[in-house]
């Protein structure tokens, strides 16, 4: 991603770069993170979340929600141009253009994700959701980051143990 310097020159020219993802340290002991390499689910006891009733709590670690922005600008350019005919008249001609310059750029939202037997929930101070598990339909990791899909709406999360959550996701599902 673009550096500080390069942001500043940007913003000079009215661009908006993309922020840089944030470096997000595992909540995951390496204990808990064997347990689910081989199989079983792990049991958490988080104070964070409320659980229902037969709930039990098998992932949380830190995660960023990647939160996609939109900005419309408009650029206008204008000319002309004027020609004296005779001493009392002018002919004046003038032209412009103005279009629209669509921008769109991510920011990332820090919080940590919770996956239930029943639910998924983000807690953050913005943008924080709860989805429910049996509404997923597709779980895509990435190296760095996990994309949740339900219907036609897909959750973009970075994380730094994306692998596993999609792991308990599969056994949960």
């Amino acid at each position: 991603m673009a550096g500080k310097g390069s942001r500043f020159v940007a913003s000079l020219f009215g661009i908006r770069l993309s922020e840089d993802a944030p470096q997000l340290q595992s909540l995951v002991p390496q204990r808990i993170s064997n347990e689910i390499m081989t199989g079983q689910l792990p049991k958490f006891n988080p104070s964070t979340i409320l659980l229902g009733q037969n709930e039990t709590c098998h992932f949380m670690d830190k995660a960023a929600l990647a939160v996609k922005q939109k900005e419309r600008s408009y650029s206008s350019r204008r000319g002309g141009s004027s020609y004296k005919v005779t001493k009392n008249w002018t002919m004046h001609n003038t032209h412009g253009t103005t279009r629209p310059i669509d921008q769109e750029w991510f920011e990332f939202k820090e919080g940590v994700v919770f996956v239930t037997n029943e639910r998924i929930i983000f807690v953050a101070p913005e943008h924080g959701f709860e989805k429910k598990v049996k509404n997923l339909t597709a779980v895509i990791p990435y190296t760095d980051a996990i994309a949740l899909q339900f219907g036609s709406q897909t959750i973009n999360l970075m994380m730094p143990q994306s692998q596993l959550m999609a792991m308990v996701l599969q056994m949960v599902h």
